[in-house]
C-alpha cells in the first residue's frame, strides 16, 4: 500500500506522520506533497474556480499511476475528489474531511463542526450539512481570527483559540465536536480521550491500517 497526502501546509506532515505511527502504519507507506500555492490561489479567488479545479484534477491524474490512494488533506481543495475518476488504474482519491463528516453523521446527536479558515466554510457546510441528511444536521462554526493567527506563525495562539472553541461547544451541549481542518488536529492533544474532538488525520488513515 502506498499513500500520497496532498497538503497545502507543511505543518500537516507531522500531524499525519503522528497519526500513522499511532496506527502502526510504516513511515515508508506515506508520501507527502506540499503545495501551498494551491490554497493561496483559492483564497485569492474566494474559493476554487473551475480553472483551479481543472488544474488540480490534472495533477491528480499525473499522480495516480504511482500510488494506491491519494488523500486530499485541504478542506478548500477537497471537493475535487468528489468528481474525480481515473479509469486507467485502481488509485482511489479521498478527501479527508469527508471521512470526518461520515463519522459525524454516523454518531448522530448534537454535533458542532469547527472551521479555522473562512475559505473552507462553504465547502465544509455543504459536506457536513447536505440536504439529503436524515436527522439533526451539525452546526458549522468559524473560529474568529484562527486562520490569521495560524498564518502569522503563532502556533500556540492558534492552538489556544481552537481549544477555547471546543470547550465552549462542550459547555453549550454539543455531544460531538469535529475539527474540520487538518491543521487544527494539534489542539486535540490538549484533551482527555473522552473529551477529545474528532479529527480527520486519524479517521482517514484508519481506513488503511
Amino acid at each position: 500500500m502506498t499513500i500520497a497526502c496532498l497538503h497545502t501546509a507543511a505543518s500537516n506532515i507531522a500531524i499525519f506522520d503522528q497519526a500513522a505511527a499511532s496506527l502502526g502504519i510504516a513511515p515508508t507507506t506515506i508520501s507527502h506533497l506540499v503545495m501551498p500555492h494551491l490554497l493561496a490561489e483559492a483564497e485569492l479567488s474566494g474559493g476554487m474556480t473551475s480553472q483551479q479545479q481543472a488544474q488540480i484534477t490534472a495533477l491528480l491524474d499525473s499522480l495516480t499511476p504511482w500510488f494506491d490512494a491519494i488523500l486530499i488533506t485541504c478542506s478548500t481543495l477537497g471537493p475535487v475528489a468528489d468528481g474525480f475518476h481515473n479509469a486507467a488504474n485502481d488509485c482511489q482519491v479521498y478527501r479527508t474531511d469527508r471521512m470526518l463528516a461520515d463519522e459525524v453523521h454516523r454518531r448522530g446527536g448534537k454535533s458542532l463542526v469547527l472551521c479555522a479558515a473562512e475559505s473552507t466554510l462553504a465547502a465544509t457546510t455543504a459536506l457536513f450539512c447536505p440536504s439529503t441528511l436524515a436527522g439533526l444536521p451539525p452546526e458549522v462554526r468559524l473560529i474568529p481570527n484562527a486562520w490569521a493567527t495560524f498564518k502569522a506563525g503563532d502556533q500556540q495562539g492558534y492552538r489556544r483559540l481552537i481549544k477555547d472553541a471546543v470547550n465552549q461547544a462542550r459547555q453549550q451541549g454539543a455531544d460531538h465536536v469535529a475539527l474540520a481542518q487538518v491543521s487544527m488536529a494539534v489542539a486535540a492533544q490538549d484533551f482527555t480521550e473522552e473529551q477529545r474532538p474528532l479529527t480527520s488525520p486519524l479517521l482517514a488513515l484508519q481506513r488503511f491500517a
